[in-house]
């Protein structure tokens, strides 16, 4: 299809209309020609929003032909292939793929959903799982594509290895193929089997299979018992004792004997225990459904207005290390499952768009960002009025609503009231900021399920894992953190890696008022505080040093490269003006292919091309040469990163908390907030979580409150943040004024 075909119409932007029935399970639309433009996938009807683009490397870093585009079709209808420009000379070349489709009926929202395909030889047969709804679940699209390079080696432009190994996903040849999702909602789930390229034998035969695993009610029942009865006995310094769903165990029994006692608080959600509660000594108070446990916590005088949220969908015990961080706030232990709308399944389903609508960029997916529109939509009868009117007026009365309809309001108020309206039924919407701890992996209750929390009225955390073993040590970390840290010996010490930041920029946040942004100044100031050595570096060894010798805490600004790593000043380079060139170490970066200083003021911006290109270290690298960080709080502001490895691995290497940005970061918007949160963190003392959350008003969509201020502020409208804390929101950072606690027993 040409670029100036007529058959390219003005619907959302340019786009090629393609009516498509149920013999066709994939699609890829390609481009090939001049001119710069950029390739789309749109579902136009039913739905009105772009599904996948494709942007890297071409037109991004270099003309040529955009081919990565390969998504499945979700749904029987009208779709088109779109572009943001028709200028140049090129044309549209679209694939379909025929597939198989079969409707899967789910009718337990505790249930897990898994489909695998599975042939005798080697072929490229893929598998998607569509929601009721029509939105896609899985698989997700991994977040590395390709080969990991050498260190300091960049995918693409100058490097004989060129593009092609990262830009696409194209898995090798496989005899099983699996989709799965842990929190899938009731109704018609529809499996597309659909090969990949079809480049192969005409007919595949395959054999599908589809399982579906429902939670054990008494297991979920028991494992929530447990985590808030071990709440229940921290509280009240009692010991906590298991019984069995028929009988209580001989070890038990003797343990009660043993230290005599008469009087228990039995914990037995959903009368889990009503064969067994007459075989236990006087019930002090018998607590039988989620309510009566949250009341009984929640009259304690020292339980906080804290809420901590678990899964038990991977079928292992994440309840025990949630029970743990609960404990120490005097928290419940909910189930998310528990929750009627299912808000596990829609930031799942926020999660599968994000990174299906984004690209691999330099072989790390960068992911796309949720619709926005500035204005309230109109309700849906008039919204179909407007179409049938422009439609039937050849453009001329009515209107199109916006592409996507504005869902990056409407799906994250779906996520936020899914969580926010089941705690406010228990009566845990309480006076002033709840505080939020998911525990959990993070392919199990995704990121902006604890994203979309932070905000004037609440804010939240994530402590991850891979294993709850694994969690519990993270756990452990931050509750112990006044303790650790003084294992730490130069915790007195901060450090940044300053490669991006403003110097003099200006920015209006969405209470009308216009800042000054001098990050790096700000940031150095509070760094310094309290007695704090301030030790930043721009060289990659020079920084790798600081961290394995210790910091209490480091701030990484620059470009994320798709969250794949970290970038730092070359110590020299063949890809700049001065080869020869020995660069110096230094507290901020500098313009070294402009022979400039970091002395030198105003705004530094380094380059993923020359001139002023930066050198990478993938994340691969930095797990092989960091050594254990001893609770070094990790602050990263970069586009993507959050979303990436680059969090786990600084978990994994004994880090007490990341924060970063699993959206797109933008200067010198998301410098003034952490400018602003950096101020109240470490020189107000102002625990992590509610120190951010004061920043989300001011600088984009506040969902915690729904402020029209924030919804259609002009801070709101450009910035595509989507924040997270891997760590215990209620965190204080390290001061030097703190003294080592003394052990109660030593």
């Amino acid at each position: 299809i040409p670029n100036d075909s007529d058959k390219i119409k003005e619907i959302g932007g340019y786009v090629y209309p393609m009516l498509i029935g149920p013999k066709w399970c994939a699609i890829n639309v390609s481009m090939f020609g001049s001119g710069g433009a950029t390739p789309s996938l749109i579902q136009l009807f039913p739905g009105f929003m772009s599904m996948a683009e494709d942007w890297w490397p071409s037109p991004y870093d270099i003309p040529g032909p955009k081919i990565d585009i390969y998504y499945p079709i979700t749904r029987m209808g009208i779709w088109g292939a779109g572009a943001d420009r028709i200028t140049g000379n090129w044309n549209f070349t679209i694939t379909k793929y025929a597939g198989h489709r079969y409707r899967i009926r789910v009718g337990d929202q505790n249930s897990v959903l898994k489909v695998t395909v599975t042939t005798s030889d080697p072929s490229d047969l893929l598998v998607f799982l569509v929601d009721p709804k029509g939105h896609l679940r899985a698989p997700d699209i991994p977040q590395w594509n390709g080969p990991i390079m050498p260190i300091h080696w960049w995918n693409g432009f100058h490097n004989e290895t060129g593009y092609s190994r990262w830009r696409t996903w194209d898995p090798e040849p496989h005899t099983e193929f699996s989709a799965e999702v842990l929190h899938p909602e009731k109704g018609i789930w529809t499996a597309i089997v659909v090969p990949r390229n079809a480049d192969g034998q005409k007919n595949i035969r395959y054999t599908i299979t589809g399982t579906i695993r429902k939670l054990n009610p008494s297991r979920v029942n028991a494992a929530i018992s447990a985590a808030n009865a071990a709440v229940i006995a921290s509280l009240k310094h009692i010991p906590l004792l298991y019984v069995k769903e028929n009988s209580v165990p001989d070890a038990t029994e003797n343990a009660l004997d043993t230290l005599g006692v008469s009087h228990v608080i039995f914990v037995e959600n959903n009368n889990i225990g009503k064969k067994v509660r007459d075989q236990l000594p006087t019930l002090e108070a018998d607590l039988k459904n989620m309510q009566e446990i949250i009341d009984y916590i929640k009259d304690h005088e020292a339980s906080e207005n804290y809420i901590t949220i678990t899964s038990l969908a991977t079928g292992d015990g994440y309840f025990a290390p949630a029970s743990m961080l609960a404990a120490y706030h005097g928290s419940p232990v909910l189930h998310i499952d528990d929750a009627p709308d299912n808000p596990a399944g829609v930031a799942d389903r926020i999660e599968t768009w994000r990174l299906w609508d984004g690209d691999y960029y330099h072989g790390s997916r960068s992911c796309g960002n949720l619709p926005v529109h500035d204005e309230p939509l109109p309700g849906t009868i008039k919204m179909i009025i407007d179409i049938i009117r422009y439609f039937m007026s050849n453009g001329e009365q009515g209107a199109l609503p916006p592409l996507g309809l504005d869902a990056k309001k409407t799906w994250n108020e779906e996520l936020y009231n899914g969580i926010h309206n089941w705690i406010k039924n228990y009566g845990l919407d309480r006076e002033g900021q709840e505080g939020y701890c998911f525990v959990a992996p993070r392919k199990d209750i995704y990121i902006p399920a604890h994203s979309v929390m932070m905000g004037n009225n609440s804010y939240a955390g994530h402590i991850p894992g891979i294993t709850p073993a694994y969690t519990s040590d993270i756990v452990v970390r931050n509750i112990m953190y006044p303790a650790l840290i003084f294992a730490n010996p130069n915790r007195d010490i901060t450090t940044t890696q300053f490669m991006n930041f403003p110097d003099g920029g200006m920015w209006r946040t969405n209470d009308g008022k216009t800042h000054s942004v001098y990050s790096s100044r700000v940031v150095k100031k509070a760094f310094m505080s309290h007695g704090r050595k301030y030790d930043g570096h721009c060289l990659w060894l020079a920084h790798l040093q600081r961290m394995n010798d210790g910091a209490s805490v480091m701030y990484y600004s620059g470009h994320g490269t798709g969250g794949s790593g970290i970038s730092a000043q070359y110590l020299q380079t063949n890809h700049c003006n001065y080869p020869d060139q020995i660069w110096w170490d230094a507290w901020r970066g500098y313009m070294y292919d402009n022979w400039r200083t970091a002395r030198d003021n105003g705004m530094r911006w380094y380059n993923a091309e020359p001139p002023n290109l930066y050198d990478i270290i993938h994340f691969t690298y930095v797990d092989q040469l960091m050594e254990n960080l001893r609770s070094n709080a990790i602050f990263y502001m970069s586009c993507t990163t959050a979303d990436a490895f680059g969090p786990m691995v600084y978990l994994d290497h004994g880090a007490v908390m990341f924060y970063g940005n699993a959206g797109s970061g933008l200067c010198p918007e998301a410098d003034l907030q952490d400018d602003e949160f950096f101020t109240d963190a470490m020189i107000n003392g102002i625990p992590v979580g509610p120190a951010y959350s004061k920043q989300v008003w001011l600088h984009y969509r506040d969902f915690t409150t729904g402020d029209p201020t924030s919804m259609y502020g002009s801070s709101s409208m450009q910035v595509t943040t989507v924040q997270c804390i891997y760590g215990d929101p209620n965190l204080i950072i390290y001061s030097p004024e703190w003294e080592s606690p003394v052990p109660v027993d030593p």
